[in-house]
Formats: structure tokens, sequence, C-alpha cells
């Protein structure tokens, strides 16, 4: 996996220079610790690209940038390409020469084969630019789910694009200035959705979109789509049929990314995702796998006994480790790696683990990608149980009355907080039911928060209400089918969720450390096969995973298939009243926050006591206050 950077001149006058190339390539080390490399187009340097490399595939021939022959065609790239073998054959049958094993090279001749249309053929995780100097282009792209990340901004004469802000920020020239709307989707959802980010000149290249920008334009460049979630269930065949095709592809997903020429592994949490994974690795693998697990007390956070079982079916070679984080000092690396807002509290064990698997090995396999495929996750279930609250009085009635609000939710994964959130959203259409039980702070909940004066240009909360609307048809009526709400929310959980939470997570996380994960679940083909098939047969209001479980039952010890989802997070409620509870006072109600006028200081106030009393628990509203702070102070103050 690997860091790029580049810059294109739009003015005409001023030669893109070397130092500035490595300068920001230099803030991408840790994606990329085993080489580096900057190249500047000789004819006029209008034109720049800087890599950082961590090798995985041809270790000794896959430095870049990269050209082909004739020193035309340049590229910087990060990612894997599964399918290189394949396109490779392919592509030497049609004439071109190859100097190396790496998969950046098929990318060079896929490009010049078929240009912009070289994406359609690649089956992986990708974000690369190319610099096309016949044609005086530059094109960029990146992959359908949004596994790789890619930002750009063009400001000073300049088009600039890299794999993480900060690079972007190196240049004194490009503005550090919040983008406020960017910041109350923040709060709502806990990640920048695409294609903004947290800065108001920075923006991301959303998941399967291209991006071609020539100097002569210097007009705000627009993408083009090359693929979108599928969204119609249109499988033809019978249950039979789609199970064993399902088993066919996933296979295929995995063995295609056991390809290494480094050691390689995978994270195995014990749950149901992860052990599929696990399992069909052991099943084409001559040698143990190398499996990393992490757990964390109290013991409603910790999964060891599971991801233990599932070692010992499969004779992993398995270490685990507990952790009892210094959650201080973890929070401020985050906000080093994370160079946007980002409030995923699961970002901290993430970090954890991908630290401990890099003690072992380079990459890593992770079941990311089957929770939003087949239905994994407790909201697919609960709009099941919405519809049926909607079509009975007696339990309609019962949720209007509004008495389980009475009772005290201390607990971010009790049961009351749950049920307090299930019926909080029972009341409101499916699109913005879906996004009460997402959100952190509801639009209702920022209205009462934000500050009135750094507020009164923002969406207000009405319009905020229907800001994933889009993905339950808009205005159509809702059908008659009560699975069409879990359809309609795995749809939304794949076009958003997906890229911006889990993937950015697992990203950021990963790359700190300098290590590959990939994830056979996000597998392009697998993806299409489970959109493709009728929702009951991922989640039928009862059963998550239904289609999964009975394809891969051979691979699941009957306590895994039967255990509750779990979720891979931390106690921040119980952090924030103890560990974290000065530094959150300290950072979110210092003078520096104040002087922002973001928030209402009484309402802050009121959400600390609420939790701090046991009333309510506040900690994960609470960790995403914190962490856009500690944001600011880092990235937009330059602190």
């Amino acid at each position: 996996m690997c860091g790029i950077a580049g810059i294109l001149d739009l003015s005409g006058g001023r030669p893109v220079e070397a130092a500035e190339l490595t300068a920001m390539a230099a803030t991408l080390a840790h994606r990329g610790p085993d080489d580096q490399g900057c190249y500047v187009d000789p004819a006029g340097g209008v034109c720049g690209l800087a890599h950082r490399r961590l090798s995985i595939i041809d270790p000794a021939g896959g430095h870049q940038p990269m050209a082909d022959k004739s020193q035309t065609i340049w590229i910087c790239y990060n990612g894997e390409v599964y399918n290189f073998p394949e396109l490779r054959r392919r592509l030497q049958a049609a004439g071109y020469v190859f100097r190396s094993r790496s998969d950046t090279e098929v990318l060079i001749h896929l490009y010049r084969q078929y240009g912009p249309a070289c994406v359609d053929h690649l089956r992986g995780m990708f974000a690369f630019a190319i610099w096309d100097s016949p044609r005086r282009q530059l094109f960029l792209a990146r992959d359908r789910l949004g596994q790789k990340p890619l930002y750009y901004c063009l400001q000073d004469g300049r088009f600039r694009f890299a794999s993480e802000c900060k690079a972007l920020l190196h240049s004194r020239r490009i503005e550090r200035r919040i983008d406020p709307e960017s910041i109350l989707y923040y709060l709502l959802l806990q990640y920048v959705p695409h294609p903004r980010s947290g800065f108001a000149g920075i923006r991301q290249l959303p998941p399967g979109h291209t991006l071609t920008v020539t100097p002569q334009d210097r007009s705000e460049p627009s993408s083009r789509a090359y693929w979108r979630l599928p969204t119609e269930e249109t499988w033809p065949g019978s249950w039979q049929s789609a199970e064993e095709r399902l088993r066919q592809e996933l296979q295929q997903a995995v063995e295609m990314r056991m390809i290494s020429d480094v050691p390689l592994g995978a994270f195995l949490s014990g749950g149901l995702d992860s052990t599929i994974i696990v399992g069909l690795m052991s099943e084409v693998s001559a040698e143990p796998i190398r499996t990393c697990a992490i757990g964390f007390e109290p013991e409603l956070y910790n999964e060891l006994p599971y991801a233990r079982l599932a070692a010992e079916r499969f004779g992993c070679d398995h270490v685990e480790n507990m952790v009892r984080p210094d959650a201080p000092e973890a929070i401020e690396k985050l906000s080093y790696f994370y160079d946007e807002p980002f409030a995923d509290s699961s970002a901290l064990p993430t970090w954890y683990l991908a630290q401990a698997a890099r003690e072992r090995v380079t990459v890593a396999l992770s079941g990311d990608g089957g929770d939003e495929c087949f239905g994994g996750y407790d909201r697919y279930r609960a709009m099941y149980l919405a519809e049926r609250i909607r079509r009975s009085r007696l339990l309609r009635f019962l949720a209007r009355r509004r008495l389980w609000r009475r009772l005290a939710a201390d607990e971010h994964h009790g049961r009351i907080f749950r049920l307090q959130r299930l019926l909080d959203g029972c009341q409101r259409p499916p699109g913005r039911r879906y996004l009460q039980w997402c959100s952190l702070f509801d639009p209702d909940f920022l209205a009462q928060i934000v500050d009135p004066q750094f507020g009164r240009e923002l969406p207000e909360a009405e319009s905020l209400w229907g800001l994933l609307d889009d993905c339950f048809g808009g205005d159509r009526p809702e059908p008659d089918d009560p699975a069409w709400g879990a359809a309609r929310a795995m749809v939304a959980d794949g076009r958003f969720y997906l890229p911006g939470d889990i993937n950015t997570k697992v990203d950021r996380a990963s790359m700190a450390v300098g290590l590959e994960v990939r994830s056979p679940f996000q597998d392009h083909k697998v993806v299409e096969l489970a959109f493709s098939l009728p929702t009951r047969w991922r989640h039928d209001g009862r059963t998550s995973k239904r289609i999964l479980r009975q394809a891969c039952k051979d691979l699941l010890p009957g306590r895994i298939a039967r255990r509750a989802k779990m979720g891979f997070g931390v106690p921040v409620g119980r952090w924030f009243r103890g560990p974290l509870r000065d530094l959150f006072r300290q950072t979110v109600f210092s003078r520096r926050a104040r002087q922002r006028g973001m928030f209402r200081p009484e309402a802050l106030e009121r959400l600390a006591a609420e939790h701090e009393a046991h009333r309510a628990d506040h900690g994960h509203r609470m960790w995403a206050l914190l962490m856009l702070e500690l944001w600011q102070r880092r990235y937009v103050d330059g602190a």
C-alpha cells in the first residue's frame, strides 16, 4: 500500500518543483515506509507526481512513479489490482512487453490500451493518477467502494491531489478553512461524506469515479461515475444456485487477495465475517494462517473467546492481545492520522489491532463489508420491527406515548439504549428513521447545540432530515413490503457508511503502521451478487446474513453461528466518566474552543452533566466533540 501526491500547473508560468512534491510525499511516509520517488514532466514542468511505497508485489521492480517504455505515460498508484495476472496475460497477447512483475505496470499498459475505460477492467482497491504527456492530461481514478482515499483541490492556479489531506495542507498557499456544512454532516454521521471534506477548498473523489484535468481548463473539474452500487433485486435463479455462486465468488475473492510477496495473515474477531474469511483462507493455504485478535475490558466489549474458538477450528497461528489503552495518548495520535474530522470510536481498537498484526505480517485480510452486503447490522432488523409497529394500532399507540423515554440509558450497548433508539425512529418515514438510528446528533439535537450565529447560513433541521431520502426513493410512496426499508438501508450503507466510515477507519488505522488490509467481501463481484439477491435472503427480519450463513455453514462453529453481533467498540461512555473526563472538559470547554463560536456552551454543559450523572449515555457524542476540537487545533489552527 502506498501514498500518492501530485501537482498540475494551470497557470502556465510556474513549473512544478520536485522539492514541493517530495515534501508533500514526506507527510505520507507512514503509508509507504519502504521506498519513495518523484517525477516532474521535462516539457515545462507542467505536471509532477510523487510516491511513497509499501512494497507488497515485486518489491525490487515496482518503484514509482513508473513510466511506460516511451517515458510518456507516468503513474503513481496506491492499492492492489487483484486480477492483474489475468490482465497481464491479456495485454501480453495484445503485444505489450513487461519489464517488471508489478500490478503497477499492468495499469500503465491497460491505460494505453483502453484509456480512461481501463478502470472497467480492474478488480481491486485503488487510487491512482496517470500523467498522459502526449495528450497533456492528468487522469485520476478511485475504486468502486472507496477503500483507498483520494483528495484534491484547485487553488492558487494549481490542481493538487494526494492520498490524505495533510499532504495538500503542506503548501502554505492552501487555505486551512473549515467547511461549516461539512462539520454539520460530520456531527450528524460521524464522518464527512464524499465528495466533501472538512476543509472548504478540498474535495474527495467519490468512490467509483474518475477525474480528468488538463492545463488548458482552469474551471472546477467534474468527476465521472464508472460504477454505481446496484439497487435492484435482479437475481434470476434459485436460492440453491445463489448459494453456490456466492461460495464460488467468495472463494475466488479470497484466493486473489492471498497473492503477496510479503508475510500475509488475517484479522480474526470471532464474528461471522472474519471467521468465514479465515476459513476460506485455510482451505487454500499449505501453512497455518497467521491471525490476530485483540480484546478490551469490560467483558461487554471483549470478543477474544470467539476469536480463539475460530482459530482452533482452522489450526491458525494465532496471537491475542488484551488492550488496556492509554486513551488520552492514543486519541492524540488518532487526531493526527485522521486528518479529517472522524468520530467512529472503533478507530481506536482498529489501530491497536493493526499495530499488533504489523508485528507479524505486512498484509492482513479482514471481514469488512460483510455487514453492508448481507444485512449484519441491528438497524436492518429494526427496519422490520418498525414496520410491524407501524401496522399495529396498539404498538403504534404505545410508541407515541413515549413512556420509554423515562428509562435511564447510561450504556450505549445496553438494551434500554437500543430500545429508545428504535422507538424514537419509529415515528418517522423510513429514510429519516434510518438517519436517526445512524446519527450521533440527529438534526433536532443539532439545532439545540449549534450556535445560531455559526448555523445561520447552514441547512435547517428539516432539510437535514432529508439528507439520505434519495437512498429511500425520494418522494415516492413506500411500497407495502416489510423488507423494503431494510433493503434501502443497505443501499444507504453501501453508498455512504461503508466508504465514509468503515473504509476510512481501516485505511487510516492500518496505513498509520504500514499495514495493508484487504477485504474480500468488498470485491465488486461479491457486492454486485449480494445486492442482486432478494432482501429476505440476506435478512428476513429475524436472522441476519441468511444466505451467507448457509453458503458457509461448514466453516462456522456452532457458538459463532449462533452468537449475536457485538460490534468492534470501546467503552467511551465509561471513559468520559473516568480517564477522559478531564481531557474532555479541558479541551471542549476551553476558551479556545468557545471562541470558535460553533456551539451553545450551556447545551454542551447540559450534555456533559447528563452523561456524568448517568442520566444518559452521550459518550459517542462527546467523543465526536473532542475529536472535532483536536482536529481543528492540529489542522486548522496549525498547532
